[in-house]
């Protein structure tokens, strides 16, 4: 697979802040999944890069358990928002959408590796960068 490829990958999910809808304002319980999420990221590229496909599924594996346990939890910028009813059900609907489709990119990316489909995991890191920059633009609070 193409190294520089990786490293590039890598470093954007790393240096671009943790992952998704983490809030700046303190440790949520939300900012925690984030940070674990982050750091299995680091953990996955590195697996990738070294053709180690068996652990990265478990990298995987590990990073889609903290998407859903991110499901039961509400960003700290609803409530910074005051987001009250239908609001608050509407913008809740459009997170849980972006963890969902997040978890379906980790779920197709375990496929292309458990059938070494180096295209399709370029493809797949570069929709994980896009599913990171979509959850911060719409769900991280500017503290």
């Amino acid at each position: 697979m193409n190294k520089a490829f990786f490293a590039a990958a890598t470093l954007s999910l790393i240096f671009s802040s943790s992952a998704f809808a983490h809030g700046a304002c303190g440790h949520t319980e939300l900012h925690g999944y984030m940070i674990g999420i982050k750091d299995e990221l680091k953990l996955l590229s590195s697996d990738v890069k070294a053709g180690n496909n068996d652990e990265a599924a478990g990298r995987i594996d590990n990073i889609v358990g903290y998407l859903e346990k991110s499901h039961d939890v509400i960003p700290h910028q609803f409530s910074s928002d005051h987001l009250e009813g239908a609001q608050l059900e509407a913008k809740t609907a459009e997170y849980k959408k972006v963890l969902d489709d997040t978890i379906d990119v980790f779920n197709n990316l375990e496929v292309a590796l458990a059938s070494n489909d180096s295209a399709e995991v370029r493809k797949l890191f570069g929709q994980i960068g896009e599913q990171r920059n979509i959850g911060h633009r719409t769900f991280k609070e500017d503290c």
